[in-house]
């Protein structure tokens, strides 16, 4: 099994439960693949008057890790969901408490795009993969991650999230960056679709961050020139 990290947040599915009266209530809402709708023993309809969010996942992979098309098989692989289509958008959809989240795997040259298109993503979250069993492609992400901090002003990044896919020393490594961590199997993809339900959980609890209209693109601008620096063409 491989570990993944992500940043630790409110809606992260680690902490969102309280015990009432020697009861425990689930106080945030989950996420739900589309694939699990039909399985679902609730109706899960659309919130009205609702416009479905968007969550793209930047995946920076070291050599010889999987990159976004990988992470998007994997997720597939995982929900017996869909067949591969090498000519169409690594995307999914999720549902979380009435709201549709449409969730897109894009590689770190997208983020070095014209303004025009970076200003048109809502959600960004960042994920490094590396090769577990090669020590050189592991030096490789924790150099991309610590350069990648170096470049922004204060050490803040643009992203909602970040995850590591991460060997044993990578707990420590995380830690200190406030990650929590997450296990999937790169072979069976089991647990990817739990890594990233907590992301879409982090999305719902800031959706109304980045509005897509006329007032959330001063916001949006910004991140984007942030992301061009951080992922120079």
């Amino acid at each position: 099994m491989t570990r993944l990290a992500g940043l630790r947040g409110s809606g992260s599915r680690s902490s969102r439960a309280t015990t009432v009266e020697s009861e425990t209530v689930d106080l945030s809402p989950h996420a739900i693949h589309i694939s699990d709708v039909g399985r679902s023993p609730t109706k899960l309809p659309r919130k009205p008057g609702s416009d479905s969010q968007s969550l793209a996942i930047i995946v920076a992979n070291a050599k010889g890790a999987a990159d976004s098309t990988h992470l998007y098989r994997l997720l597939q692989r995982e929900k017996d969901y869909g067949e591969f289509d090498p000519m169409g958008d690594f995307d999914t959809d999720y549902f979380c408490n009435d709201y549709i989240y449409n969730v897109r795997f894009i590689p770190p040259s997208a983020s070095g795009s014209d303004l025009a298109y970076l200003c048109f993503m809502q959600h960004v979250c960042l994920v490094f993969t590396y090769d577990a069993s090669s020590r050189e492609s592991w030096d490789e992400m924790a150099a991309a991650c610590e350069r990648m901090r170096s470049r922004c002003k204060d050490g803040v990044l643009p992203f909602l999230a970040r995850m590591i896919a991460a060997m044993g020393e990578a707990e420590a490594f995380a830690t200190q960056r406030d990650c929590l961590f997450i296990k999937f199997s790169p072979a069976t993809g089991r647990g990817i679709c739990d890594a990233v339900g907590s992301l879409v959980e982090l999305v719902h609890g800031a959706r109304d961050q980045y509005a897509m209209d006329q007032e959330g693109y001063p916001q949006r601008y910004k991140r984007a020139e942030a992301f061009q620096a951080l992922f120079p063409s």
